[in-house]
């Protein structure tokens, strides 16, 4: 195989950065949707709309409920507080 020369090297680079920013760019558009308030593209996940500020429907996505939130604060929490008391008994039983 023929060494390349850096001009041919730098061209292929770029074409292969071409091609990566090609596809990156049709990843973007796949999740590209119009705002029902203002015509603008927002993407697919929002719930407002950054331009007009109107309310969007998420395709694909819903927010977290409330009550699923406090459950897993709760749970969390509880994790929390045993992992503190379990540090605090073997520092006491390390300790002597």
């Amino acid at each position: 195989m023929a060494k390349l020369t850096q001009e041919e090297r730098r061209a292929r680079l770029a074409a292969r950065e071409a091609e990566r920013e090609q596809k990156r760019q049709q990843r973007l558009r796949r999740h590209v949707v119009t705002c029902p308030h203002c015509g603008k593209e927002v993407l697919d996940h929002m719930t407002k709309c950054p331009f007009c500020g109107g309310e969007l429907s998420p395709r694909g996505y819903s927010p977290m409920s409330e009550e699923k939130k406090k459950k897993i604060r709760l749970v969390t929490g509880i994790i929390g507080a045993i992992i503190v008391i379990a540090a605090f008994v073997l520092a006491i039983f390390l300790g002597d």
